[in-house]
């Protein structure tokens, strides 16, 4: 009985060790209040290795709005905070939200 406490212990820990940092890369958009329902799970080449991210597929119109060249100087604010925090460059994030049906 033991043994399995160990062992249950141990994928329970691991589990967690593995969800926290997908959380950190699932890409929502700034305004998001409530948690997202559809999450899409895709990689994605950054330095010359694939990533795991998630994006949230409701918010692909409200981030590619973000990323056009014609916004108002806080929202260039807001997709530079958002692009920092998942470590991407326009280009990768616009090409992720591209293979998004």
């Amino acid at each position: 009985m033991r043994t399995l406490t160990c062992i249950i212990c141990f994928l329970l820990s691991h589990q967690f060790v593995f969800a926290a940092p997908m959380n950190k890369q699932c890409i929502t958009a700034p305004k998001r209040i409530y948690a997202c329902d559809n999450l899409i799970y895709t990689s994605i080449k950054k330095e010359n290795k694939s990533s795991l991210i998630c994006i949230c597929k409701t918010d692909k119109p409200a981030i590619l709005s973000l990323l056009d060249k014609n916004t108002v100087a806080t929202q260039r604010i807001i997709i530079r905070k958002l692009l920092s925090k998942h470590q991407l460059t326009h280009e990768q994030l616009r090409k992720v939200l591209e293979e998004i049906n």
